[in-house]
């Protein structure tokens, strides 16, 4: 049964390579707060912040992946080559 649950995003963050761009400034914050953490600057901020970055490198992942599978789906298949006879 397919889920009925829709982000309310806007359509480009949907788009693979955006979603990608989006992962990695989030992993990018993710490193900086968790660094600090775990070099002995032990604040809450860099425990939520951090952590909270790294769900989102999770999410952007997902969306990415999802929507890299959805444009290799579209792709012709190589066995109906148009304008070889075969299809």
């Amino acid at each position: 049964m397919p889920s009925r649950f829709v982000l309310p995003l806007p359509g480009f963050v949907l788009h693979p390579l955006t979603s990608v761009f989006l992962g990695a400034v989030h992993l990018y914050l993710s490193v900086g707060h968790l660094s600090k953490l775990f070099g002995g600057d032990v604040q809450w901020t860099h425990v939520w912040k951090g952590f909270g970055a790294l769900a989102g490198v999770y999410i952007f992942a997902a969306l990415a992946s999802r929507g890299f599978a959805r444009h290799k789906s579209q792709l012709p298949s190589m066995g109906a080559v148009p304008g070889t006879g075969n299809n």
